[in-house]
């Protein structure tokens, strides 16, 4: 979040000069101004950056000065600093909950592969038909453990 601090202008009708009437009469490109551009004693404050709440910028009025809402600035300074915290904190959350699923993906991917090599390998050891079922449900039994677990993780338990 950055902030400006500027001074205002005044602005006031451009009265031509002798030599911007003649350089337009010789040249039809030329122009002139129809307004000039003083500094002023006033000043203008911008504030950049971060949500908005009420206002981005203030500046002296006659009625106003810039004194007089210094307490409304740093109000907005204060709601934008707190909005930006509760965003951070609330995408350190989201990396914390994707970190989280990723985990809990990969031991699930593990547990298949875990299971799937065992079946694998008794049907290559040439385990009778028997055996393979109560192989099945022993690494089904430890999948559904480890999911429970999983479970238990992501919701907070």
């Amino acid at each position: 979040m950055g902030f400006l601090v500027l001074p205002e202008r005044d602005r006031t009708g451009h009265v031509a000069t002798e030599k911007e009437l003649t350089a337009a009469k010789k040249d039809s490109w030329v122009r002139i101004h129809r307004f000039d551009y003083t500094p002023s004693e006033r000043l203008r404050f911008v504030l950049d950056g971060g949500q908005p709440h009420r206002a981005s910028e203030w500046s002296d009025t006659p009625g106003h000065p810039l004194e007089d809402q210094l307490a409304e600035i740093a109000q907005e300074v204060t709601l934008r600093g707190e909005a930006a915290e509760r965003r951070r904190q609330d995408e350190i959350e989201a990396a914390r909950q994707k970190r989280i699923r990723w985990e809990a993906a990969m031991e699930e991917a593990q547990i298949r592969y875990a299971e799937a090599y065992r079946v694998r390998h008794l049907e290559a050891q040439g385990a009778p038909a028997s055996m393979r079922p109560a192989a099945e449900a022993a690494a089904t039994t430890k999948g559904l453990k480890a999911r429970w677990r999983i479970g238990s993780v992501l919701s907070g338990e």
